[in-house]
């Protein structure tokens, strides 16, 4: 058993290097301190932008846009980010047409994504925010909102002169 821990470890890390190492190419520009555990899933028509500090733990980024991360942002398992879709207000297609729509998602920094999370286009989740499992963001969420549902709706806000205390001991 104690040869067991040291294997998997080691199986984790490598693991872990490769699924960043291929992330890595799907994004537009990454900053210093970037993990993915997972290999993110990213169409080819998303820009992805991210900054310091970033970590995807099982990211699918789909549709035509563009996603900016802000640093020290950490994701869940299995959160996905819908872009634009088909248009269906063209009208030259049943049951949409042929072109597209683009959408835009901003994830601001210190926001933190559980598993599970569904964003979709047009949304801007400022900095400090904390996303429950298994929600729908369908709207912005503010400032160390903490949200959670479907679609998602507030449950409380963090206490914003701590976490803005915190941010200042990290930024020193």
């Amino acid at each position: 058993m104690s040869l067991l821990y040291p294997i998997f470890n080691l199986f984790r890390k490598v693991r872990r290097f490769i699924s960043t190492f291929l992330t890595k190419r799907m994004l537009s520009k990454y900053g210093n301190g970037f993990i993915s555990a997972k290999i993110a899933r990213i169409a080819s028509t998303a820009k992805v932008f991210v900054e310091n500090d970033v970590s995807f733990n099982g990211m699918t980024i789909s549709g035509n846009g563009t996603v900016k991360i802000g640093s020290h942002f950490h994701s869940g398992e299995n959160v996905k980010i819908m872009l634009g879709s088909h248009d269906y207000e063209y009208g030259d297609g049943l049951p949409y047409g042929l072109h597209t729509t683009e959408k835009h998602v901003c994830i601001d920094e210190y926001v933190w994504l559980g598993s599970d999370v569904i964003i979709s286009g047009n949304v801007h989740i400022s900095e400090g925010a904390i996303v429950a499992i298994g929600s729908v963001v369908v709207k912005d969420v503010p400032k160390c909102a903490i949200v959670g549902g479907n679609p998602a709706k507030i449950i409380k806000y963090r206490d914003e002169a701590n976490y803005d205390k915190l941010k200042a001991s990290l930024n020193v």
